[in-house]
């Protein structure tokens, strides 16, 4: 089903590896739960290793810093059986594998795109630690949005920074990011205003999140209340959290 969309991608041919990824690996080289491993077991149906970009593969160079090494970037492909714990099989996938991953997964018509930051770890010497995990709500491809269909075509390559896999990377989770953002606005653009960066979305994202849960449990409280002067003070509290998630939508 994918196919379509790595073609999208402007992938160059010579990075395909399409080198199947069996759950073993993944047992071996993490520490699972039990729960984690029947997350593996009974919700994934195969793992393929579709692209592999390095040096060798597409005129891209490493990239190391005191904090990160990013020498190739993977791009995994995860066919479900099921999806209620997606979320949580992506951060096994990214901290079993220490590379920077594009993992798509893939349930019937739709997928997923998960992401997530590789760092060396401060505790354990030559250690890789996966964190800032970023995910896509699900897109069908038979039946994209405008702002899907807007973000499916900022997934060619061909556009994204060359320089280093760094920089190739953080234009994925920049997609990603920007993608989040125009669920809130109700459009797509990469474009920032000066002195405005990614970093910044991903924190409004995240306070329009929280206000989203405190509005919703609002709410939850004034359908049950009763009492006439509470419903007053509730509704007043709902409407300043209205007004501080328009504020904060502006700035996105």
């Amino acid at each position: 089903m994918l196919e379509a969309l790595y073609k999208r991608m402007n992938i160059p041919e010579s990075c395909r590896l399409g080198k199947r990824i069996y759950k073993k690996l993944f047992q071996e080289n993490i520490k699972l739960s039990s729960t984690d491993n029947k997350a593996l077991q009974d919700d994934v149906d195969t793992i393929y290793w579709q692209y592999t970009f390095k040096p060798t593969t597409i005129p891209i160079q490493a990239y190391v810093d005191d904090q990160r090494e990013y020498l190739e970037i993977a791009l995994l492909q995860v066919n479900l059986k099921q999806i209620g714990r997606v979320k949580r099989l992506a951060e096994i996938i990214h901290r079993a594998i220490p590379y920077p991953l594009l993992v798509f997964f893939v349930y019937e018509t739709s997928f997923t795109l998960s992401l997530a930051n590789k760092r060396f770890s401060q505790a354990e010497q030559d250690a890789i630690v996966a964190d800032d995990f970023q995910m896509t709500d699900w897109i069908d491809m038979s039946h994209s949005t405008e702002i899907q269909g807007a973000f499916l075509n900022s997934l060619d390559l061909s556009t994204w920074p060359h320089t280093h896999f760094y920089a190739f990377y953080k234009a994925a989770v920049d997609r990603v990011i920007t993608l989040a953002c125009a669920g809130q606005t109700g459009f797509y653009s990469l474009d920032l205003p000066n002195d405005y960066s990614v970093d910044e979305r991903i924190v409004k994202l995240d306070q329009i999140e929280k206000l989203q849960q405190e509005k919703s449990e609002l709410v939850g409280k004034l359908k049950k209340e009763k009492n006439l002067g509470t419903k007053v003070q509730l509704n007043t509290q709902i409407r300043q959290i209205k007004n501080q998630l328009d504020l904060l939508r502006t700035h996105l």
